[in-house]
């Protein structure tokens, strides 16, 4: 099931192994760097709930202690450190929109800022440093893109993988956890505390990613760091603008988004997929998408009213310029040559520009229009 649904990119072992075995018990570590998760981070929580639903057991890591390091992957950059009243908020909030995803608080959680920070140093170099070797560790890709483009990386982030694979351990003597899982820019962190784990125990456990969601108009990886990120969070981003981000998805994406961002079953979508073929200017892929993806992040009753432009203010078809007649033309103006304002899914150029009944006019990022 995994599989057909597009879910799995990397395994350590045969999938069938990890998967179809005893009951596993999987962690997954979230990044407490800010306070709401976004659009990218739901494919991860979609395979936990397939697992918890499958009977195994979920543990969700918050990088309390790691969120104060800084992973190198990524970024092109040092990260700035969070101080700890920062990442306990940043956490709390996180762990909300988990349980809301997950349907349920069916699962553990926990926070590595609770053994990392009782480390000392002389024993973690003894029992972990000598584990992991420097020749591997500049050849890990997230390593080696930062040396190439002669990016300054300090030894704190230098260390992430140490602290990620002693995590797993942690949690593997503790829980019994024996599944590490992630997105694939995260293969190597977790495969070396897979390596670690067989050295330092001879036990052996399991790494599992699955394909970074990628927004196929910039080539980029839908994350809180992009422009424009789609937040699960209502007040970073509106229920109404949240719908409206999945209903735009081209044809060409909307099947793999809905395997891939819903629970709908692999025989409800092919036969939405049928529909749209026969019916595609009717979008019925794009209008189940967007409501089940709202419905799953914000509620039912939110993605009704996404769906049914309640929250909308209602406008009569005609020129921007009298359709918008709350925004003065010089103001009207300044946003259009600025690019802020879109009909549709197109960047309106001039204020003369025509929206026709059944556009959508957004202002902004949480400004929406339903011209009627």
């Amino acid at each position: 099931m995994l599989r057909e649904r597009g879910y799995v990119y990397q395994h350590s072992s045969p999938l069938e192994e990890i998967t179809d075995g005893p009951q596993r018990t999987l962690y997954l570590g979230i990044d407490p760097s800010a306070d709401s998760l976004h659009v990218g981070n739901l494919v991860g929580l979609l395979v936990l709930r397939h697992f918890l639903e499958a009977g195994h057991k979920v543990i969700l890591l918050t990088g309390g202690g790691t969120g104060m390091i800084g992973d190198p992957g990524g970024k092109s950059e040092e990260r700035n450190l969070l101080d700890e009243a920062t990442v306990a908020r940043n956490s709390r909030a996180v762990s909300a929109q988990i349980r809301t995803v997950f349907g349920s608080s069916g699962f553990a959680e926990e926070n590595n800022a609770r053994w990392l920070s009782q480390l000392q140093l002389l024993d973690f170099l003894r029992d972990v440093g000598k584990h992991f070797t420097i020749n591997s560790m500049i050849k890990k890709d997230t390593v080696k893109t930062r040396l190439d483009a002669e990016s300054p990386m300090s030894f704190t982030e230098f260390s992430y993988s140490l602290l990620q694979g002693y995590d797993f351990l942690h949690l593997n003597e503790k829980y019994g956890c024996d599944v590490q899982v992630g997105g694939s820019d995260q293969w190597s962190n977790i495969l070396s505390g897979v390596e670690f784990i067989r050295r330092k125990t001879d036990k052996k456990v399991y790494a599992l990613t699955w394909p970074l969601l990628i927004n196929k108009s910039t080539g980029k990886k839908f994350g809180k760091s992009e422009a424009g990120a789609m937040w699960l969070d209502s007040q970073k981003t509106l229920p109404f603008e949240f719908y409206q981000f999945w209903f735009n998805t081209t044809d060409t994406d909307v099947k793999e988004y809905l395997l891939k961002m819903t629970l709908l079953s692999i025989e409800e979508i092919d036969d939405l997929m049928k529909e749209q073929e026969v019916h595609p200017s009717a979008r019925a892929a794009q209008k189940k998408l967007a409501y089940e993806v709202t419905a799953l992040v914000h509620g039912y009753k939110e993605a009704v009213a996404a769906r049914d432009f309640k929250s909308v203010p209602k406008v009569t078809a005609g020129t921007l310029r009298d359709v918008l007649k709350d925004l003065s033309t010089n103001e009207l103006r300044r946003l259009v040559e600025q690019g802020g304002v879109t009909i549709g899914d197109k960047k309106a150029t001039d204020i003369n520009e025509e929206a026709h009944a059944g556009d959508i006019i957004r202002i902004g990022k949480s400004r929406f229009y339903r011209v009627e």
